[in-house]
C-alpha cells in the first residue's frame, strides 16, 4: 500500500494538471504522516528519522506556490497565464478534516479486509466512496482558483467565492499593486494569509458572490466595486507578469 501511495504521488508529479495537483496535495501529507509516525515509534533507527525528514520536505514542496502555479498553468488554453489563489482561512480546517476522512477510510478499507474484519472494511469502503463522490470534488475546488492573464484582459476564476468568473477588460484595469493595510477595496479573499493584491478599475465592476463570500462581506449576492483584493500565492510574480505585458503592449 505504501508503494501504491508513492506511485500515485510520482504519477502526479510527472503529469502536471490541476487534478494531479489535488492528488499530490492529498498524497504527500499521507506519506509525511506515516513516515513521522514510524520515526516516533522507533527513534533509535536513524533511517526512520531521515525518512521522516524527507517526507516532510516533500510535503512542504508540494504546497509551494511556484510548484502549484506550474500545475495549473499546464492546463491553460493558448496565451493564458494562470496564478493560483490562496485558500480562505475559513476553509482550511473543513478541507483538512475532509481530507483526513477521505484518506483514512481509503487506507483502512483494505487493511481491515486483510485483518478479516469484513464489516469494518465494508463501512470504510462506503465512507470512502461517498468521500470521493462528495468531498474530493470540494477539495479539488481549491486547485481551480486562479487569477488569469488572457489577451483581452484578466479573469478571476474562483468557484468557491464568486458566483461567476470576474472578467476584467485590459483597459478597465487602472492599477495593480500590493494592498495597503488601510485599503478600502472589496475583499474577495474571504480572509487569508499573506499580502493581497489590489486591483483598481476605471469604472465600477459588477461582481457576483457565493453565499460564503456574501456572509464574509455582510452583503447580498452581488456587489458593485471600484477596487478589489485578491490573494495570488505569488503576488510579486503577478505584478511582474503585468509589467511585462504592459511593456510588450507599448
Amino acid at each position: 500500500m505504501a508503494w501504491v501511495v508513492w506511485a500515485v504521488c510520482s504519477f502526479a508529479v510527472l503529469f502536471l494538471h490541476p487534478v494531479t495537483l489535488t492528488v499530490l496535495r492529498l498524497a504527500t501529507p499521507t506519506i509525511g504522516a506515516i513516515l513521522v509516525a514510524v520515526a516516533i515509534s522507533d527513534l533509535a533507527q536513524p533511517t526512520n528519522i531521515i525518512s521522516a525528514a524527507i517526507g516532510l520536505a516533500i510535503l512542504l514542496l508540494s504546497f509551494n506556490g511556484d510548484i502549484g502555479n506550474s500545475f495549473v498553468q499546464a492546463s491553460a488554453y493558448g496565451d493564458e497565464k494562470r496564478f493560483l489563489l490562496r485558500p480562505p482561512v475559513a476553509l482550511v480546517a473543513p478541507v483538512t478534516i475532509a481530507a483526513i476522512i477521505l484518506i483514512t477510510t481509503t487506507i483502512a478499507a483494505p487493511l481491515l479486509l486483510a485483518a478479516k474484519n469484513l464489516w469494518g472494511s465494508l463501512v470504510c469502503v462506503a465512507f470512502s466512496s461517498l468521500g470521493f463522490w462528495y468531498l474530493a470534488r470540494r477539495i479539488h475546488q481549491l486547485s481551480r482558483r486562479w487569477f488569469v492573464f488572457v489577451p483581452a484582459g484578466f479573469v478571476v476564476h474562483d468557484e468557491t467565492l464568486l458566483g461567476t468568473n470576474m472578467m476584467i477588460r485590459k483597459h478597465d484595469l487602472a492599477a495593480m499593486h500590493l494592498a495597503k493595510k488601510d485599503s478600502q477595496a472589496a475583499d474577495l479573499t474571504a480572509v487569508t494569509w499573506g499580502i493581497p493584491l489590489e486591483l483598481g478599475f476605471r469604472q465600477p465592476q459588477d461582481i457576483a458572490l457565493t453565499s460564503l463570500l456574501a456572509r464574509q462581506l455582510k452583503s447580498l449576492n452581488a456587489i458593485h466595486a471600484s477596487s478589489v483584493l485578491i490573494a495570488p500565492s505569488r503576488p510579486g510574480a503577478v505584478i511582474r507578469a503585468n509589467n511585462k505585458m504592459r511593456k510588450m503592449a507599448k
